[in-house]
């Protein structure tokens, strides 16, 4: 517990009261030292309760203003002075200039040792520490219960409770809760921390005006912080003690997390490639909760320049699901389709969604789906089910055979000319009218000098028997990209040829 200038003037025993200062009787004591020198601020500070029996209070009214202010200045407590003792008569000057200031002059019986006022206090911060100690050991016991799944919003909760103080875990880079469900920062630390233009977060402490609050990053997680207020316990050590039980058991659920993934993309490589019979595909499924009957199968293509990241922020959300990656293209199979906004989201790219999965054996039928599914997004239909997906983009296949026979038409010798001579020109294509036949963007994106790039898009002209100068073309070729998108699998990249 916390000792203040107030509990000294409640103590009967030390009887002792205020002359002037009401403003500062909260003010917290860190220690009581006795100095009768004439400028006790060079030897005291913050938290400091000067006790004195006034031989160094100046007689001078002008002299003791001086005094009091440097008292202040130096962020003292308070003054407690004898009475009877060796004080001016007239303290006048120390009382006005002290009143002004708001800073507490207390006055405390000729009979009361100032070692009695001293032995207050060590009792006092003694509590303190007895009551920091069993806060540690229950901390600790919150650790061990955590350790047993007890999940990262109820160990919040409880180490709340055992240092009595409000606990929030952040995102340093955005501010909001680090993982779903997790209550928000309160508004005014909001403003405080994103006012903050250099803001560390290895030990700092803010202010909102009223309250005070200790923020901290975790170990080996900067980007995830711990922000404290409102517990008397709360310093540097109480909060150490509480980020590294939260990193714990962060590591612990991204350990559990990366587990979970990889036996998901295990299992939907098995799926994808025919080698379990329908009943180990079932058990395998069930063992991960998706159930056959209500799952689904997402595709989305994450943007080529980043695929990687996503891990990460699902496991923040929570979401439930297998995935595997193979190069720009996720394959993921959801135990309910209404996490696919949340999912699109967090992935910030177009999904693309099959009808149910049924049985494990139609997951390569269920890809196919979520490929036509996709063919058919757009920036204002980012999350397309197979039910509906000809709803917009009706000039697109139907189906997979239409995909597969429109794409071959077209580019079908594009297509072969690049597994042939291991070139890309297929992606210099895409590329190409994704940049909407723009010279200097599309050299840009494939990293090659502009020369070569008409090269290539004349070479493509030769190979397909279409012009990419006139609408028609343009047409043909994009149409039949985008079939090639639903017909065809999405390899990993591979790195370009020279021409």
């Amino acid at each position: 517990m916390s000792f203040s200038i107030q509990d000294i003037i409640d103590n009967v025993s030390l009887r002792t009261r205020l002359l002037t200062g009401v403003e500062g009787t909260q003010r917290t004591l860190r220690w009581a030292h006795v100095c009768e020198l004439a400028d006790p601020s060079e030897w005291l500070g913050e938290g400091d309760l000067l006790m004195t029996t006034g031989i160094g209070i100046p007689h001078e009214i002008e002299q003791q203003r001086a005094y009091v202010t440097r008292l202040s200045g130096a962020k003292v407590a308070g003054v407690m002075i004898g009475d009877g003792m060796q004080a001016p008569e007239d303290i006048s000057g120390l009382r006005d200039q002290a009143t002004i200031l708001g800073f507490p002059v207390l006055i405390t019986h000729y009979s009361v040792p100032f070692s009695a006022v001293t032995k207050a206090i060590l009792d006092a911060r003694q509590q303190t520490e007895d009551q920091r100690r069993r806060a540690v050991a229950r901390i600790y016991e919150s650790a061990r219960i955590g350790l047993r799944h007890l999940g990262l919003h109820g160990l919040l909760l409880r180490l709340s409770a055992d240092v009595t103080a409000e606990l929030y875990l952040f995102d340093t880079r955005s501010l909001c809760p680090w993982q779903e469900g997790l209550q928000s920062l309160p508004t005014q630390w909001r403003e405080v921390l994103s006012s903050r233009a250099r803001l560390t977060y290895d030990l700092t402490r803010c202010h909102d005006g009223e309250n005070e609050a200790l923020v901290m990053a975790l170990p080996a997680l900067t980007e995830c912080a711990i922000m404290a207020t409102g517990g008397q316990l709360l310093d540097y050590g109480i909060l150490h003690h509480i980020a590294s039980v939260l990193a714990i058991e962060l590591e612990r659920v991204q350990s559990e997390h990366e587990r979970m993934l990889r036996l998901g993309s295990e299992l939907m490589d098995d799926l994808l490639n025919m080698r379990l019979t329908e009943r180990a595909a079932q058990e395998r499924l069930e063992q991960l909760g998706c159930l056959p009957g209500l799952s689904h199968l997402v595709l989305a293509r994450l943007d080529h320049a980043a695929p990687g990241g996503w891990q990460l922020e699902l496991s923040r959300q929570r979401l439930t699901m297998l995935a595997r990656q193979a190069g720009e293209e996720l394959v993921i199979l959801v135990p309910d389709p209404s996490v696919c906004e949340s999912l699109q989201a967090v992935l910030g790219c177009c999904l693309g969604v099959s009808a149910v999965l049924g049985t494990g054996l139609r997951a390569p039928e269920a890809l196919r789906e979520a490929r036509l599914a996709l063919a058919h997004s757009s920036a204002t239909r980012r999350v397309v089910n197979y039910a509906n997906a000809l709803d917009e983009a009706f000039w697109l296949p139907s189906d997979l055979e239409q995909a597969n026979r429109m794409y071959r038409r077209v580019i079908g010798s594009l297509a072969d000319y690049d597994a042939q001579s291991g070139r890309q020109l297929i992606r210099t294509l895409r590329v190409f009218l994704e940049q909407n036949r723009s010279w200097q963007k599309s050299a840009q994106v494939l990293n090659v000098h502009k020369q070569t790039l008409i090269y290539r898009v004349r070479r493509i002209e030769e190979i397909t028997g279409r012009s990419l100068d006139d609408t028609e073309g343009v047409v043909a070729l994009w149409i039949a990209l985008r079939s090639m998108d639903i017909a065809v699998d999405v390899e990993p990249s591979k790195p370009q040829c020279e021409d």
